[in-house]
């Protein structure tokens, strides 16, 4: 490659590349550095302790079971979600390719609405439909005589975290049907027509020629939903509040992080190097299921 072709590339390449160090992995380095020290977030780091934030995150008596208690409410909502986005985003998506083009446009433009209305106004706006005397949602739950289906959503602990995981998939369904709009259309048409001709009804169709064609393409929504869950906050923050109410039934990472890095901790002023080795070690688990998610990923790819 001649020298001049090589410059123009970098010079392409060089702004994001600095953005993405400043903004990225300078932040991450740091977060690494700062959970070796014990250390508040005010003033120089002087107390280095190695790893023991990470084993008192991990194995401590009167710590761990917040971090873990934390950690599975991030599983049992990427769980939720990837539920949810399976039969809604999908389901809508196979629907959106067997209707006219026209209708199909116009349902996709409401589907994607949500996703373009602030998680804060989203939020503001689910509290007021769910509010258990005055909301939208029991109000039609009574004029239905559902009373039993009637339940504070947001209030109780065994139904706060499902009704978080609704209305986050409620706001960026539109993400996941339009992702997978794309990869029903690929299918080649001849292998409808065979299937038919063979025979095979909808269902049969949907779950031995849909879902196996696209198996790529739900694997990546599957990993995007997995970061996604971890990273879950605005909405658990703004419904329940910082302390994950009620009583930490939707306490997450994020969550527990920020009680951590700018709250205070068994009454004492929290610790940015505590935080720190949370974060790092969300960051680990993220990596580690992504990267089995990708791997998975390329092998059905390879298998179509």
């Amino acid at each position: 490659m001649r020298r001049r072709t090589r410059w123009f590339i970098v010079s392409f390449l060089a702004p994001a590349s600095i953005l993405y160090a400043m903004f990225i992995i300078y932040p991450f380095l740091s977060s690494v550095r700062y959970s070796l020290y014990n250390w508040t977030g005010i003033g120089p780091l002087k107390d280095f302790i190695g790893l023991k934030n990470y084993a008192y995150a991990l194995f401590s008596s009167d710590f761990a079971g917040q971090f873990w208690r934390a950690m599975l409410h991030n599983v049992y909502f990427f769980v939720l979600t990837i539920f949810l986005v399976s039969v809604c985003g999908l389901g809508i998506a196979y629907f959106l390719t067997r209707v006219k083009e026209r209708y199909a446009q116009w349902l996709e433009v409401i589907y994607f609405l949500p996703m373009v209305i602030p998680p804060i106004v989203v939020a503001y706006l689910w509290a007021m439909y769910l509010e258990p005397n005055q909301g939208t949602i029991p109000a039609f739950l009574s004029a239905l005589h559902l009373n039993f289906l009637n339940i504070p959503f947001l209030g109780e602990a065994r139904s706060a975290l499902p009704t978080i995981a609704v209305i986050t998939v409620w706001a960026t369904l539109g993400y996941s049907v339009f992702i997978f709009i794309p990869a029903i259309n690929n299918i080649p048409i001849e292998m409808f027509e065979a299937a038919r001709v063979d025979g095979a009804g909808s269902i049969r169709i949907f779950f031995s020629i849909v879902f196996r064609m696209i198996m790529p393409t739900y694997l990546t929504i599957c990993t995007l939903v997995f970061i996604s869950a971890f990273g879950i906050f605005d909405y658990v923050f703004i419904l329940e509040s910082q302390y994950g109410g009620p009583n930490y039934a939707t306490d997450v990472l994020s969550t527990l992080f920020f009680r951590i890095a700018f709250g205070t901790m068994n009454g004492q002023s929290g610790g940015l190097g505590l935080a720190s080795a949370l974060a790092v070690i969300g960051f680990v688990v993220v990596m580690i299921a992504s990267s089995i998610l990708v791997v998975f990923q390329k092998r059905a790819s390879r298998d179509l």
